[in-house]
C-alpha cells in the first residue's frame, strides 16, 4: 500500500483539512446499455466509455428513487445525464491539471487527512466490508481518538479494501485538489474591507418573534382534483409538463435464488476440509488467499485487523473466536454471512481482546438449485404466452410486481441489474413477444410482461400525479395566503406578551443569535427570512414566503457584536473568508476548464430512438 510502503509514520497533530470536491458518483452498481455505441463522447481525444457511464447514471436514479420513492422524471433523467457528462468532463482536466503541476500527496498530508476523517474511514469500511467489520473504536458512541491514531499505525490496516479504496480516491483526487487550491491561495487576497463587512455580518446579533402558518395546516388531498381539473391544467401549461422519452412499464414475477439446505450442507462439509487441511500443515493464510470470499480479508491472509475486543463481530463468530486458544483453529461457524474457519493468532493479557484470521464461505445456490428454478420458470413462461402472466403466476402461487415507468437507457427498479430487460421493453423486433424470455441475475429468476407504454413527447397519464401534487400546493399556498392576510391586522397589533396561536399561525422566537444564522423554528436567514433582521425594531413585517410556509416577524432586539469578541474573531473570520474566496475562485477556474480543451458530446446520438 502507498502509506504502508512509505515507513512507519507517526501520528501528529494536524487541522481538519477541507476539500472541495467533485461530484463523485458511485461505480458499485451494475449497468447496462441504452446506448447505441462504445462511447458517450472525448476529453482531448480521451474516450468516455459507455459502460461507466451508464453505471453512474443507474446509481443517481437508485438514489432519486430511494429518496423519492419514484424514478425521475424525462426532464430530471435529461438534466443527470447532462450534469454527469460534465462532471466527467472536469473530472479529465482535472486529472491532467494534477499531472501538469505534479501534485502528489506527501505523508503528512495524508496523515491530516486520515487522523481527522474517522467518519470517512468508518463509511468506507462499512460500505466495502460490512458495518459489522467497523471497529468499535470508530463507532458515533464509542469514539475513541487515541484508539484511533493506534489503529492508524498497523500495517495491517491498509491491506483492507476500504481502506485501499479510500487511500486511491484520496492519492488521486482529494488530496491534489487540496494542493490546487493552496496554489490558488498565495494570489487571492481579500480587501480589509472586504474583511471587515464579513465580521460585521458575522457578529452582529438578533432576536426575532415570528408567527408562522405552514403549508401543512392545510392538508389537499390529490384525489380531490377530477379527471377533468388535471387535463384542464396539462392542456393549460403546454412548456410545463413532462416532455419524455419513450417509456414502458412492466410486470413480473420473480423467483428468488436461495440455497437449499443441500448447498448449504455441501459448504459447511468445504469448510471442514479446509479446516483439515490448514491443521495437516497447509499455510491458513494461503487457504483464505485461495478461498475466503471476505474481500477485506482475504488478501491479507484472513487478518482480521490486529487485538479486537467481543464487541466487533457477531455473536456467533465472537463466541468461538474467544473459546480458542493461540493457534488453535475453529470447527466450521455459521453466521449471516455464511460459513467460518476461525484461526487464534494471539489473545490479550486480559483476555478482552484477541487478534484472530478467518476464511469465510458464503453459502451460494448451487446448479442442481437453479437448474430446477429455471426449469419451473420456462413451464411458467410457456402458461404465460397463453393465459397471460396473472393467471399463469396464480397458478403457480407467485405474486406478480410491477416496475416504475421507465425510458430507455434506464434500468427498472430491481434488486439487482438485469440484462435483456431494455432489450424486451423497447426492442423493436421484439414488441411482438408478449412475454420475456426466462431472464437471471444473482437475486433470482425473472419473467416480464408489458403493461403499459408512453410514446416519446407529453402524456397525461405520466404526468397525472405531478399536476394532482401541483394543485395541491398551488391550493395550499391560496388558504395559506387567505389565513395569514386575515391574521395579519391581529398579529401587527400584538404587544408582549404574545399569544402561542392566533388562527391557523403559531408563535416562535429565536434566542439572540448573529445575523444569517439558523433559526430554529424559521431556517436559515437568508434571502426573504433575512429581512426579519433588517426591519425596524419593535415593528412587524410584512409577509415573507418561504418554501413550506408564510411568516409575519418582528425584530425585538439588535445589538452589534461585542468588540472584544470581534477582535477575538477576526482572525478566523478572515481565515474563513479565505477559504470560501479561493473556493469560489476554484469553483470559477473549475467551470471554465471545459472550454480550454476539445471537448465531444454524443449523449444526442447515444439516447436518439
Amino acid at each position: 500500500m502507498w502509506i504502508k510502503n512509505q515507513a512507519k509514520w507517526i501520528i501528529v497533530g494536524a487541522a481538519v483539512l477541507v476539500a472541495f470536491g467533485l461530484i463523485m458518483m458511485d461505480r458499485q452498481g451494475a449497468y447496462r446499455s441504452g446506448f447505441h455505441g462504445n462511447y458517450v463522447g472525448s476529453v482531448d481525444g480521451e474516450e468516455l466509455q459507455t459502460g461507466a457511464f451508464q453505471q453512474d447514471l443507474q446509481n443517481y436514479i437508485r438514489s432519486e428513487e430511494q429518496k423519492t420513492g419514484k424514478a425521475p422524471d424525462g426532464q430530471q433523467l435529461a438534466q443527470a445525464r447532462d450534469n454527469l457528462f460534465q462532471t466527467k468532463v472536469v473530472g479529465i482536466i482535472i486529472q491532467k491539471q494534477f499531472k501538469a503541476y505534479q501534485l502528489h500527496p506527501s505523508v503528512e498530508e495524508m496523515q491530516a487527512y486520515l487522523v481527522n476523517s474517522p467518519r470517512e474511514v468508518a463509511y468506507n469500511i462499512a460500505r466495502y466490508e460490512g458495518p459489522d467489520r467497523v471497529p468499535s473504536f470508530l463507532r458515533d458512541s464509542t469514539f475513541d481518538p487515541s484508539r484511533f491514531q493506534s489503529w492508524l499505525l498497523q500495517d495491517s490496516v491498509y491491506d483492507r479494501i476500504g481502506m485501499r479504496v479510500l487511500e486511491d480516491q484520496l492519492k488521486t483526487s482529494v488530496i491534489p485538489q487540496l494542493q490546487l487550491q493552496q496554489l490558488l491561495r498565495c494570489q487571492v487576497h481579500r480587501t480589509d474591507l472586504e474583511e471587515e463587512f464579513a465580521l460585521e455580518t458575522r457578529e452582529n446579533l438578533g432576536r426575532i418573534v415570528f408567527y408562522q402558518v405552514p403549508f401543512d395546516a392545510f392538508p389537499v388531498p390529490l384525489s380531490k382534483f377530477s379527471d377533468a381539473d388535471l387535463k384542464a391544467h396539462f392542456e393549460a401549461n403546454p412548456d410545463s409538463f413532462y416532455h419524455h422519452d419513450e417509456a414502458v412499464s412492466l410486470k413480473y414475477v420473480r423467483l428468488p435464488i436461495r440455497p437449499s439446505p443441500k448447498d448449504s450442507a455441501l459448504m459447511r462439509d468445504f469448510a471442514a476440509e479446509l479446516k483439515q487441511r490448514a491443521a495437516t500443515g497447509e499455510k491458513f493464510a494461503d487457504l483464505a488467499k485461495s478461498y475466503s470470499n471476505d474481500p477485506g480479508s482475504a488478501d491479507s491472509g484472513g487478518r482480521l485487523g490486529g487485538f479486537q475486543p467481543r464487541t466487533t463481530w457477531v455473536a456467533e463468530f465472537s463466541q468461538a473466536a474467544f473459546n480458542l486458544e493461540p493457534g488453535q483453529i475453529s470447527d466450521p461457524v455459521l453466521t449471516q454471512f455464511g460459513y467460518h474457519i476461525i484461526l487464534m493468532n494471539a489473545k490479550s493479557k486480559k483476555g478482552d481482546s484477541v487478534d484472530v484470521s478467518h476464511i469465510l464461505l458464503k453459502i451460494t445456490a448451487g446448479t442442481e438449485t437453479t437448474d430446477s428454478l429455471s426449469d419451473l420458470a420456462e413451464k411458467i413462461k410457456n402458461e404465460a404466452e397463453k393465459s397471460g402472466l396473472e393467471a399463469a403466476a396464480k397458478d403457480a402461487g407467485l405474486l406478480v410486481q410491477s416496475t416504475p415507468v421507465f425510458e430507455k437507457g434506464v434500468s427498472p427498479s430491481l434488486p439487482a441489474y438485469l440484462q435483456g430487460v431494455q432489450s424486451f421493453a423497447f426492442s423493436a423486433h421484439e414488441k411482438k413477444a408478449k412475454i420475456s424470455d426466462v431472464l437471471q441475475n444473482e437475486e433470482g429468476i425473472y419473467l416480464f410482461e408489458r403493461d403499459k407504454h408512453f410514446d416519446k413527447g407529453r402524456d397525461f397519464e405520466r404526468a397525472r400525479e405531478a399536476i394532482a401534487r401541483d394543485l395541491a400546493r398551488k391550493e395550499q399556498m391560496e388558504l395559506v395566503r387567505k389565513e395569514i392576510e386575515t391574521d395579519q391586522p391581529q398579529i401587527t397589533a400584538l404587544t408582549d406578551p404574545l399569544p402561542p396561536t392566533i388562527g391557523k399561525a403559531t408563535l416562535d422566537s429565536s434566542r439572540l443569535i448573529p445575523v444569517e444564522s439558523y433559526v430554529p423554528g424559521f431556517g436559515y436567514a437568508s434571502g426573504e427570512l433575512l429581512k426579519a433582521f433588517h426591519q425596524k425594531q419593535g415593528e412587524w413585517g410584512s409577509v415573507l414566503w418561504t418554501s413550506n410556509a408564510a411568516v409575519i416577524a418582528k425584530l425585538v432586539e439588535s445589538q452589534p457584536g461585542d468588540p472584544a469578541a470581534k477582535a477575538q474573531k477576526a482572525h478566523m473570520a478572515v481565515v474563513q473568508g479565505d477559504v470560501q474566496m479561493v473556493s469560489d475562485v476554484f469553483k470559477e477556474w473549475i467551470a471554465g476548464l471545459p472550454k480550454t480543451v476539445k471537448v465531444e458530446n454524443n449523449l444526442d446520438m447515444m439516447y436518439r430512438n
